[in-house]
């Protein structure tokens, strides 16, 4: 009988076997940073809670080691924030303006306090939390220096590299932005976060969610892939209650409000075989996506691709379909190139071509029929 390595342990519950979708390797994958990323990782599903995630055996740590050590965050638009999109006006704002902004109004923020982003990128969520609470001091932590002087620049903020030991203090407010997925042991870094919230203080978590955008699967150093029932167990196993759960704040994107626990917290209920099917569905939508693109390709007409993150790089990448552009409404990525294809606005896609929406079914929809003109195809994955 073989007995399991931790490294096949689940994420969340420790439980020692997960059950493992023998579609999911043959499948290529993409980076976070949206670069395309060869197949053969793993997908498992937890049959004790449910997680959906990647073990964290000897190849994925390799693979994430290679990925952060050439990490280029929102490289597609120099580096400005991705913006948040309301996919049926077109409206549009800086995700973390949004994010902040609705937690503002959930927790009635006071005038003056302390935050702690872990995991701040470059600043991203610090430079929005200063421009509506310019009375709070906050601190940015990343793994390594490459971003200090940005976020230094930051009104009222401060910049920390390495390990959480090295922070002084405690924080009115926690925030981990698309960080949680990325860490090997969620649980044990979540408990030791709790010892940096002050009395009375919360903690943020924003996270991709999976059920709501298939792509999510498929980036490679993502360990975790939460939902609305196991992201409030992975906090509640870590000694927090949850306050709020919401995957309305941000499309597609699941935000968590939570506190530590004053005593035992009570787990919330989880459906093992609910999990499996959705990643049965979602996997089977991911490839007859792909399928659709490669067909497109067999008309004789220009070929492009709607968006510059997750999907329209792994669409492009997958299919190694004659795709000649990438569209984006974007204007910090309009007029740069992605994959060594120009980024162009929607207005100035050339007469007779057609565009495939790389969007979740419901998303796509939307904004092949807000785009829609006489001389554009704009079309929509399967649903």
């Amino acid at each position: 009988m073989n007995i399991p390595s931790p490294a096949d342990a689940c994420p969340a519950c420790s439980a020692p076997v997960g059950r493992e979708n023998p579609r999911f390797p043959p499948l290529q994958r993409v980076t976070s940073d949206c670069r395309p990323w060869p197949a053969g990782g793993r997908l498992v599903v937890c049959p004790r809670c449910g997680m959906v995630h990647k073990p964290a055996d000897e190849a994925f740590h390799a693979e994430i080691d290679a990925i952060y050590a050439g990490y280029a965050i929102y490289h597609q638009s120099g580096g400005a924030e991705q913006r948040s999109f309301d996919t049926d006006s077109g409206i549009q704002s800086a995700r973390s303006a949004r994010l902040i902004g609705r937690l503002g109004d959930a927790l009635r923020l006071p005038n003056q306090g302390r935050l702690l982003d872990v995991g701040c990128g470059n600043g991203a969520t610090l430079r929005a939390f200063s421009a509506i609470r310019p009375g709070w001091t906050s601190v940015g932590t990343e793994l390594d220096d490459r971003h200090r002087a940005e976020v230094e620049a930051i009104p009222g903020a401060s910049f920390a590299a390495g390990p959480l030991t090295g922070i002084d203090g405690r924080f009115d407010l926690v925030t981990l932005i698309h960080v949680l997925e990325h860490i090997v042991e969620p649980i044990d870094f979540l408990r030791t976060l709790a010892g940096v919230i002050a009395p009375g203080g919360h903690l943020l978590v924003e996270v991709p969610h999976h059920p709501d955008n298939p792509f999510e699967l498929l980036i490679a150093d993502h360990r975790s892939h939460f939902t609305t029932a196991t992201l409030p167990f992975a906090l509640a196993t870590a000694g927090y209650e949850v306050d709020i759960v919401t995957d309305g704040w941000i499309s597609r994107e699941l935000s968590v409000v939570a506190r530590p626990a004053t005593g035992p917290a009570a787990l919330p209920g989880v459906d093992p075989d609910r999990a499996a099917a959705v990643i049965d569905g979602s996997l089977d939508w991911l490839r007859r996506s792909l399928g659709a693109l490669v067909a497109l390709e067999q008309a004789d007409r220009p070929l492009g691709m709607f968006g510059t993150a997750i999907a329209g790089t792994w669409l492009v990448a997958s299919s190694h379909a004659a795709v000649s552009f990438f569209v984006d409404e974007d204007p910090h990525r309009v007029g740069r190139s992605h994959l060594g294809r120009p980024i162009l606005a929607p207005a100035a896609v050339p007469p007779g071509s057609a565009v495939f929406v790389g969007l979740p079914p419901q998303a796509a929809a939307a904004v092949a029929q807000r785009l829609a003109t006489p001389t554009v195809a704009w079309i929509a994955p399967p649903p």
